[in-house]
């Protein structure tokens, strides 16, 4: 072998070296750093789907409408319940990654700092967006007909447009479903805008989506209680800092989970909103559960009981891993941030856990708005 040939082979057999070792940026990950979106996506749709069709059942043990809610046409209200509240707040998280990404204030030192990886991430977050609301809007649709279906008592395929119509037009629940479907195409109309153009006031699309995401909750929950007031507030709090706090977590997941230097900024800061969702859920919780509950003895007599606990059960699971990943993960990512290192790769798989558990939790909550507490 001449030397010149030595040399050449020592050349290639370096680039190689150096191509293995040199870090992805300015946000790729390696294959070990996240799930593929579409295997989280379906993994976490059937955890939840099996979670509320198991709690409908469940729920509905001494319902005097028990056969009702565990017919054909109440499971389908119950998954499209459930494929509303998701997709409502998979919404309202991608609209969050701007506000967290620093994106609304172009002069700050954290935009500079993320520059065009955020660029790109912020447009993957748009066009998923799009997609999201638009099945938010036809879930909305499809909840107004079912449920119309539901209340006439007649079959799905045989409710006239009158019927629909009607049932949007004079039950508080149909009313409602339009606010959402007038929401979900606004925060659809505000992600196309976002492709063309940055985005200029995020809060707008997040408050959109939040809006669409109360009326559901609170004409199920509760209307017609005792306490009606602040019944109400307590939902209307609960549903806001959930949809925060699953929907944030989804969309750093789903959108940043392979955008480590992005991960690395976003996350301590999401940690810190994500603890006072958790504390507003647990509280505003325990105290949905005091409205609607009619003694404590319900806790464990009745399906509906049985659904509370299984939910605070899954609850209580979710605010052990995040006070365990902010505890022993995120407090370091800071720290990597600064020095423009990668995050431990086991952060994700454990951020994904925790959106599993969420899942579960999501089902069960869908199952507890169509349960009767006594």
């Amino acid at each position: 072998m001449s030397a010149a040939e030595g040399a050449r082979q020592r050349q290639e057999s370096g680039g190689r070296e150096a191509a293995r070792a040199r870090p992805v940026e300015p946000g790729g990950g390696s294959a070990g750093w996240r799930p593929g979106p579409a295997a989280l996506v379906a993994a976490l749709g059937f955890g939840a789907l099996a979670s509320v069709l198991i709690g409908t059942w469940v729920g509905a043990a001494g319902d005097p409408d028990a056969a009702a809610a565990r017919s054909p046409v109440g499971l389908a209200v119950a998954a499209d319940r459930l494929g509303l509240d998701g997709l409502g707040v998979a919404s309202v998280g991608l609209a969050l990654l701007p506000l967290l990404l620093g994106a609304s204030r172009p002069t700050s030192s954290s935009r500079v700092g993320v520059g065009r990886a955020a660029d790109v991430a912020l447009r993957r977050a748009a066009r998923l967006g799009v997609l999201l609301a638009a099945g938010w809007a036809i879930a909305a649709v499809l909840a107004l007909w079912l449920r119309a279906a539901d209340a006439s008592g007649a079959p799905p395929f045989a409710v006239s447009r009158r019927l629909v119509g009607e049932y949007a037009g004079e039950v508080a629940a149909g009313r409602g479903l339009l606010l959402t479907l007038g929401c979900a195409l606004l925060v659809m109309a505000l992600h196309l805008t976002a492709l063309i153009r940055p985005p200029r006031y995020p809060e707008l699309v997040v408050g959109a989506g939040l809006l669409g995401m109360l009326p559901g909750a609170v004409t199920g929950h509760a209307a017609g209680k005792a306490g009606h007031d602040a019944a109400v507030l307590s939902v209307a709090l609960h549903v806001v800092a959930a949809s925060v706090w699953v929907g944030g977590l989804f969309a750093v997941v789903l959108v940043l989970g392979g955008r480590r230097s992005l991960a690395s900024v976003v996350l301590p800061r999401f940690s810190t909103v994500a603890g006072y969702c958790a504390a507003t859920v647990a509280v505003t919780g325990a105290l949905s559960a005091v409205f609607r509950l009619p003694s404590l003895g319900a806790l464990v007599t009745t399906g509906y009981g049985a659904l509370v606990l299984a939910k605070a059960c899954g609850l209580v699971v979710l605010l052990g891993l995040g006070w365990r990943a902010r505890r022993r993960l995120v407090s370091r990512l800071a720290a990597l941030a600064a020095r423009r290192s990668d995050p431990p790769a086991p952060l994700v798989r454990w951020l994904a856990a925790e959106l599993a558990v969420m899942a579960v939790v999501m089902g069960l909550a869908a199952a507890l708005a169509g349960a009767a507490p006594a």
